[in-house]
This record gives structure tokens, sequence and C-alpha cells, in this order.
């Protein structure tokens, strides 16, 4: 989390055909929002992973300045989950990841035989939900 805390922790793994569930929440007492980074890696059957799906979400505090936004993507998964990886999800241009401005906005990413879909309410009690597929 870069601004933030977790409420209800995101699970280690999620197995096929399974749904997790996790909760972000703004800290009290602060001018801030809830933003944050997660990934997973991806893992096919016998074969290791070398590549991680990332979620990035913010929830900003001020929304006379801000808006919810969501991005989700493939990386190596070399590259560390931290506030360098939000960041790049954030401001930089998309290349191996898509952006929206959450209002309801969906986003299909596709990476070789991996499609995500994802979307994210635009209330202050966001909500982001996230599909993944194996296409092959």
């Amino acid at each position: 989390m870069y601004s933030g805390h977790n409420t209800q922790p995101p699970p280690p793994t999620v197995d096929v055909n399974t749904m997790a569930v996790c909760a972000f929440s703004k800290n009290t007492g602060v001018a801030s929002g809830a933003v944050g980074v997660l990934t997973y890696d991806l893992e096919q059957e016998k074969k290791d992973a070398d590549k991680m799906m990332a979620i990035m979400f913010s929830v900003p505090f001020d929304y006379n300045i801000y808006m919810n936004w969501l991005a989700v993507g493939i990386f190596d998964n070399s590259l560390p989950c931290d506030k360098e990886l939000y960041k790049l999800m954030y401001e930089k241009d998309e290349t191996t990841f898509k952006r929206v401005k959450a209002a309801g906005s969906s986003i299909l990413y596709t990476w070789n035989s991996v499609e995500i879909r994802a979307t994210m309410s635009s209330a202050r009690a966001a909500i982001v939900e996230v599909e993944i597929y194996d296409k092959c």
C-alpha cells in the first residue's frame, strides 16, 4: 500500500475457478486516500511463474482534485511490488498495462493467452472486480 491499509488482506494465492476477496481503507485522521498495487504470480500447469499480474488502484481523499483510477497489467515477476510499480501504473505511459478512470469503466487486457477483465466503481467505498482467464 502506498497510502491507507488493508482491512482484509488479500490471499497469498488464488486457485483456478475460485474467487478471492480483500479490502483496503484510508487511514483515519489523515487527508489521504487508499492507493496501492498488488500482484499475483501467474502460474501455468507444470511451469514456473515468470510473469505476474499487477492491479493498481487509487481511491483519493479529495474528489475535487482527484478521481478513482484502476490499472491492470502483466510484468516480469522479478519486478518488485512497491511504490515504484504503483507510480509506473498511475503516472506513466501504458505499455505493459492498461489504465482507466474508474467510473464503471472496464478494462480488457490481453497478454499471450492471458485475458484480464477488470472494473472499478467511482464511489468513495470503491469496489474493484478482476477476472483472469487462460485462453488456451
